[in-house]
């Protein structure tokens, strides 16, 4: 009697396990394209899982913005709260760097020649990032990517006395804002 109860049992649990869904298989590579900053701009991004939590990518973005034509790109680390492989909130840290066309004027300094009129000249720089996002699954592939966050982008044109920039190069939207956002739409496969 204790046999056959024992083997109903296990039977009973055969049949529990049997009917539990199974998990689909998570999607690892994820292309998106859309807005990487406050500024005018078009990025594009290609997101590689590591596993349930983790996830690396490399983004691109060109600034059209007439002040500060330019490139970004940046090396992206993310930690995924939730395992879901399609979506939910996320921490990000990037590092980057950047090259821009911008306008400056030169300055008048004690010891220093005085010049005057405005030149174009090109900025380089690099830093990183701190950002928290969400991704909004949109269906089986696609998402709706949102970001919010902080950068810190330093440059240096390499002249002495240091020139000063036609526009403000720190302003919302600009290079080298302090604040970040991004909006993009992936797919993943």
């Amino acid at each position: 009697m204790k046999t056959n109860l024992l083997l109903l049992s296990l039977l009973g649990l055969a049949h529990a396990a049997a009917a539990q869904e199974i998990a689909p298989a998570s999607k690892l590579h994820t292309v998106s394209v859309g807005i990487f900053g406050l500024a005018p701009t078009a990025g594009f991004e290609y997101e590689h899982r590591l596993g349930r939590h983790g996830a690396v990518a490399l983004q691109g973005s060109r600034y059209f913005n007439p002040d500060y034509l330019g490139y970004q790109a940046a090396l992206v680390g993310r930690c995924y709260f939730s395992q879901q492989s399609s979506g939910g909130l996320y921490l990000q840290l990037s590092a980057g760097a950047f090259t821009h066309q911008g306008q400056a004027r030169h300055s008048s300094y004690p010891g220093l020649p005085p010049q005057s009129g405005t030149y174009t000249t090109t900025v380089h720089g690099q830093g990183g990032g701190l950002g928290l996002g969400y991704r909004w699954p949109l269906g089986p592939q696609l998402s709706l990517n949102t970001l919010v966050g902080l950068k810190f982008y330093f440059h240096d044109l390499g002249i002495k006395g240091g020139p000063d920039y036609v526009g403000d190069w720190y302003a919302t939207g600009q290079p080298g804002s302090v604040l970040d956002a991004q909006v993009s739409v992936g797919y993943s496969f």
